[in-house]
């Protein structure tokens, strides 16, 4: 039986990849890549000459089809993403439903485990992550506040990732959320105050029941550029990881997984 084998690739550094998946990575017909040229530079790193070929979240049903038929063909094949492993937070598990749906058990899928960012920055947090909830990308703007109530009102600790362009307007975001949240935890109602009584005493008490639901963050780790050489880990009160973020563009730079605790 054919393989379509879903390997684990570094988040950074090229050191963290297994002896299974460099093996994997030799012996298959292709590698299936979210970007060519980035899987080129792990590959060559490694004297591996397998042919590549794109696939990504733009691929079209004509790609798709190419490489389904592949398979059909008795091909093995190997899907990497640019970094950590494939289908968490990417658009890999696109290709994955098209072969379960295609060959159901006549495909052998078959996961190699690597890197993630998730569970890197849950390892080195210092929150309790018995139970957590990852909630990948927030979106950029239909959804986004939806999206920021469910982080706050999480019961366990969300992971969020975002992106240099946005991070500081995510945590300005958060903080202002949660002061909010502490306000109406001691009962200052003054927000909504200003529209009629009727309505006021209505809101209020749809308020008082989100309150219930919602716990003000206690702790707040961000994580840059994990096993890169200009890794950095932020921890401590929100507006002073806020203020040496957004004062110092360096710390701008990368990627950024948020932690958010409970």
């Amino acid at each position: 039986m054919n393989t379509l084998y879903i390997v684990g690739t570094p988040i950074g550094n090229l050191e963290d990849i297994s002896m299974r998946a460099l093996r994997i990575l030799g012996e298959v017909n292709f590698v299936l890549c979210e970007d060519t040229r980035v899987t080129k530079k792990l590959l060559e790193y490694y004297k591996i000459k397998t042919p590549t070929i794109s696939c990504h979240q733009h691929s079209d049903e004509r790609k798709i089809g190419e490489i389904l038929a592949l398979l059909e063909n008795d091909k093995n094949l190997a899907l990497v993403s640019d970094a950590g492993t494939p289908g968490i937070s990417d658009p890999g598990g696109k290709l994955i439903q098209a072969v379960i749906e295609r060959f159901g058990d006549q495909v052998n899928i078959e996961a190699v485990p690597g890197p993630s960012a998730v569970t890197a920055a849950l390892s080195i947090s210092g929150i309790p992550t018995d139970k957590f909830v990852f909630m990948g990308f927030p979106p950029h703007k239909k959804g986004r506040q939806t999206f920021l109530n469910k982080v706050i009102a999480s019961e366990y600790p969300a992971v969020v990732y975002e992106s240099k362009h946005r991070i500081v307007k995510f945590l300005e975001e958060l903080g202002a959320l949660n002061k909010k949240i502490g306000k109406l935890d001691e009962g200052d109602f003054s927000d909504i105050q200003s529209i009629n009584k009727y309505k006021y005493k209505k809101l209020k008490k749809t308020t008082e029941e989100k309150v219930k639901k919602s716990k003000k963050i206690t702790s707040v780790v961000v994580c840059r550029e994990l096993s890169k050489m200009h890794e950095t880990v932020y921890r401590g009160e929100l507006k002073n990881i806020i203020e040496k973020i957004k004062y110092n563009k360096d710390d701008q730079k990368g990627e950024f997984v948020v932690i958010v605790g409970k």
